[in-house]
């Protein structure tokens, strides 16, 4: 019997690839812009990048607590580890 083997794409390169396509539009688009205010489009692209990690780490906080939320039966025997995005301070007080 004959399989058909594909490679998988990480989700990260296909990411890359659009958010690269959609640069290279922009720049083509507004180049003209770019060049002719560097420090603005500098800023507005600061800014841009900024609300995406603010999005993402609200995503991941929210998995996070919907984890916590609703334990699987496997879940209740074994210990839940602590979110990933806050200070989680074990029963000591000492954070590491």
């Amino acid at each position: 019997m004959i399989e058909t083997r594909g490679r998988e794409v990480p989700l990260s390169y296909v990411v890359t690839l659009l958010v690269g396509v959609a640069v290279g539009f922009v720049l083509a688009r507004f180049g003209g812009l770019v060049a002719r205010y560097p420090v603005e489009s500098t800023l507005v692209a600061v800014l841009i990048a900024s609300v995406a990690v603010l999005a993402w780490a609200c995503r991941e906080m929210l998995r996070d607590l919907l984890r916590r939320d609703r334990p699987s039966a496997a879940e209740e025997t074994e210990t839940a580890p602590g979110p990933r995005l806050s200070a989680h301070r074990p029963p000591n007080g000492v954070r590491r």
